[in-house]
């Protein structure tokens, strides 16, 4: 089996825009040829790639599968070319950054605006995922640098840098008993309805740990990926939660207050640089800007933040 680049390239375009006629503007040719590229790539590999419902292409999990390793490749290509053109072209540089949700939605954003500020010349891109996604991006080296939670285990391929750490904060409904507490003991959460993180999310086995410690049980009515979102659920009056500083202080959430935690649950989370690399002069300054941004004003300045959007 011989895959034609051409026939890969057209399947790719199909897979990005989900139509063969938006595929074939973007690759510059007529739709039929497109058509003609995806049935020849069919024949070679002997499998249906898609499927049509009335005007709509849907692709078969074959094609799912096989999309994310040309993609995989095609990206690579685009790395290598950009690289080159920067080395023609005499630019500053590129710079590529990964993060989980709960920075990338805050403390990482104001630090890639105080870099761009500083670095104009510089090309940045920001891939907000969750932790284990930011951590196959590292191990691959398709991005520069990323931010995560803190794990248990080593990951292969990656170099890791602990930040200092915050602790996490209780959101409450701001109708809430608790809420006219300054801080909320872990023991005042005993029969609580908790917004709960997912299972193997950091920050939650914590909380279970220290509630176990304490000897407290709480219900779990709504599970969610996402702290943005339990934020959202905890102002909507379905329960309380235990999160991350940054989306409780960077973004308001109508109905819902935040408090101290007592004892402090840390929240603890590092960089992370492709393993065997050596950091560029731009990362590095990067780095300079995130590590400033957590140890003169984010860390020091969180009970501020909680006291002034209370």
């Amino acid at each position: 089996m011989q895959l034609n680049p051409r026939q890969l390239e057209a399947f790719r375009s199909v897979m990005l825009t989900g139509s063969m006629t938006l595929a074939a503007e973007m690759l510059k040719v007529s739709q039929p040829a497109v058509s003609r590229l995806i049935k020849d790539l069919e024949q070679t590999l002997s499998l249906r790639l898609f499927r049509r419902e009335g005007n709509r292409l849907i692709p078969g999990a074959e094609a799912q599968r096989l999309f994310n390793e040309v993609d995989r490749f095609y990206k690579g290509i685009e790395r290598i070319e950009q690289v080159a053109q920067d080395l023609k072209s005499a630019r500053t540089g590129t710079l590529r950054i990964a993060s989980m949700t709960a920075l990338g939605l805050s403390v990482v954003t104001e630090g890639v605006r105080r870099f761009s500020d500083a670095r104009p010349g510089v090309r940045t891109s920001l891939d907000v995922r969750n932790s284990t996604s930011v951590l196959e991006l590292i191990a691959a080296n398709q991005v520069d640098i990323g931010f995560v939670q803190i794990l248990g285990a080593e990951y292969p391929g990656v170099d890791v840098v602990a930040l200092p750490s915050v602790d996490a904060v209780c959101v409450l409904p701001s109708h809430h008993p608790l809420a006219r507490k300054k801080t909320v003991d872990i023991h005042q959460l005993q029969d609580q309805p908790i917004i709960a993180l997912s299972a193997n999310n950091p920050l939650r086995l914590r909380l279970e740990m220290a509630m176990d410690a304490a000897g407290v049980t709480c219900r779990y009515p709504v599970e969610t990926t996402l702290a943005h979102s339990a934020c959202t659920l905890v102002a909507g009056g379905l329960g309380i939660a235990v999160l991350d500083p940054f989306t409780a202080t960077y973004t308001k959430f109508p109905g819902a207050v935040w408090r101290r935690l007592a004892p402090a649950i840390p929240f603890q989370v590092s960089m992370v640089f492709p393993a065997h690399q050596q950091r560029s002069k731009i990362v590095n300054e990067f780095v300079g800007v995130m590590r400033e941004l957590f140890e003169q004003e984010f860390v020091p300045q969180i009970d501020d933040k909680l006291n002034a959007r209370k």
